[in-house]
């Protein structure tokens, strides 16, 4: 069902031009945010579990002088998107939003992912690296863990009581806003809805990236992983260095948590703005480094 925060977000789009439309992937239903912007190159935002793309508002604001159309898919059970017609595992779920992907979106296209959005987009510039002209991550799930890790790891979104879901809002921001304790109602009913439950407990380590295939990546890869992020544990950090392709650029703000994009829009955007451009990391200004490597950067 979509929260008061999905109906203003989504309000906050249709105001900057946003069109919707369900459209059918992968055997299930998912709700669509299209717009135009200024530029020539499509760009493709995903967002995280138990949101939706009514967040992306003001970062959108910020990138549509820079690219053509915009497109924002919510994954099923997520937003306005409907329940998906039966549980969804994560194999099923990367096959909805690739299907949707590939049906609705002219290639190539710049893309964008947060979280379990910056996995899955990890994972379709696997599956198509020819549709995927550049790609940028903020702090993206999919790094290969054990067992004993992930379930840490799922385990965390689970928000038993509303303190929980404080303290969870709490992680995800360098500096909770105001209104992180409004939030914190709707995080945890969301993190609560039947296919979100299902789909985290369908995490295997199997599912996770396949390290081989992400180093072999052709695209230019803007990895963001800030000294702030407090939801994802260092050890993910670790694999990602480990195992991006050698031409990836990361950077690091130290302010930086698992929401920069709503937190920082702006600096956001212009890491994203940059990268797409092939110019200078705006992170790397103040340090004197190029940015063009993970070495260089982190």
């Amino acid at each position: 069902m979509p929260t008061l925060l999905d109906r203003v977000g989504r309000l906050n789009l249709k105001r900057l031009g946003a069109r919707t439309a369900i459209v059918e992937a992968g055997g299930e239903r998912m709700h669509v945010y299209r717009l135009s912007g200024a530029g020539e190159r499509p760009l493709v935002l995903l967002h995280g579990v138990g949101s939706s793309a009514a967040p992306f508002a003001p970062l959108v604001a910020r990138l549509r002088p820079h690219f053509g159309a915009i497109f924002m898919p919510e994954a099923p059970g997520h937003g306005f998107s409907p329940p998906p017609a039966a549980p969804l595992d994560t194999e099923r779920f990367f096959g909805c939003v690739r299907a949707c992907l590939d049906a609705e979106v002219p290639a190539p296209f710049a893309l964008y992912g947060n979280s379990l959005g910056g996995g899955v987009a990890l994972r379709y510039a696997i599956a198509r690296p020819e549709r995927v002209s550049t790609l940028a991550v903020l702090s993206p799930a999919g790094a290969r863990v054990d067992a004993e890790a992930l379930a840490a790891l799922v385990a965390g979104f689970e928000l038993p009581t509303r303190k929980d879901a404080r303290a969870f809002v709490r992680r995800l921001f360098h500096r909770p806003p105001w209104y992180a304790r409004f939030a914190a109602g709707t995080l945890r009913r969301r993190l609560g809805e039947p296919a979100v439950r299902a789909l985290l407990a369908a995490a295997r380590v199997e599912d996770q990236l396949d390290p081989t295939a992400l180093v072999a990546l052709p695209m230019p890869v803007l990895f963001m992983w800030g000294g702030a992020e407090r939801v994802l544990p260092p050890e993910h950090l670790a694999w990602f260095r480990a195992h991006l392709p050698p031409h990836a650029r990361v950077v690091s703000p130290p302010h930086f948590g698992h929401s920069a994009y709503l937190e920082y829009p702006d600096e956001v955007a212009a890491e994203v703005v940059a990268f797409a451009a092939g110019l200078p990391s705006p992170a790397d200004a103040g340090r004197g480094g190029d940015g063009d490597s993970a070495a260089a950067v982190v």
